[in-house]
C-alpha cells in the first residue's frame, strides 16, 4: 500500500476548491480508490463510487442549471450537446488534471504504478467523487462555486461549439 508520503494532504484540495470540509472525511472518502480500499482490507474506504455516482447526477445538474440561466437563446439541441461536452470524461479529466487531482489520490499499489495518477477515466471518476463530496459537505452553493471556477476553459469550448450553427446536422436531427 501506497505511504503517506505518495500523495498530497486533501486540506491543499480543499483550499483549491475554495471550500473548507466541515466533515473532511467526505473529501477523503472522494479521495480514496477501490484499489486503495481493497488492499487496506477496509472495503468501508470504498465510498468513492458511490460519491462518483452523486457527482455525476450533481455535475449534470450544475451544468444544466448555468447553461439555462447563461443562454436563454438557446434550444433544448444545443443545451444537451453543450452539457454532454462539459460533463464527458475527457473534459473532466481535463478539470481534474488543472486541480492536479491525482496527487491527491489514495491508490493501491498497483494502481498508482500502473499510472492510475495520469489516466482520463480515473481522474473524472475522482472529479466526480470529489463533486458529490462537496455536495453533501456544502450544498449546490459550493458545487456551483467549484463549477464556475475551475470548469471556466471547458465552458469556453463548449460554448463556442454550442454556437456553430449546424443546419445539416439540425435537419438530420429533426428527421429522426
Amino acid at each position: 500500500m501506497e505511504t503517506n508520503e505518495t500523495h498530497s494532504d486533501p486540506a491543499e484540495l480543499a483550499q483549491r476548491l475554495g471550500h473548507a470540509f466541515a466533515r473532511p472525511e467526505r473529501l477523503a472518502a472522494a479521495l480514496t480508490h477501490r484499489s486503495y480500499s481493497a488492499e487496506a482490507g477496509q472495503p468501508e474506504l470504498a465510498e468513492s463510487q458511490r460519491l462518483e455516482f452523486l457527482g455525476d447526477a450533481v455535475l449534470g445538474a450544475i451544468a444544466a442549471e448555468w447553461l439555462v440561466e447563461h443562454r436563454p437563446d438557446w434550444r433544448e439541441g444545443q443545451l444537451t450537446k453543450v452539457r454532454s461536452r462539459l460533463t464527458n470524461a475527457a473534459a473532466l479529466a481535463r478539470v481534474a488534471r488543472r486541480l492536479e487531482l491525482g496527487r491527491f489520490l489514495r491508490l493501491g499499489r498497483g494502481e498508482a504504478r500502473e499510472g492510475g495518477r495520469d489516466r482520463d477515466s480515473l481522474l473524472a471518476d475522482a472529479l466526480e467523487a470529489v463533486l458529490g463530496a462537496l455536495w453533501l459537505d456544502g450544498g449546490a452553493a459550493a458545487v456551483r462555486k467549484v463549477f464556475v471556477a475551475w470548469f471556466a476553459a471547458e465552458l469556453e469550448v463548449a460554448l463556442a461549439a454550442g454556437r456553430d450553427d449546424n443546419p445539416k446536422g439540425e435537419l438530420q436531427e429533426r428527421l429522426q
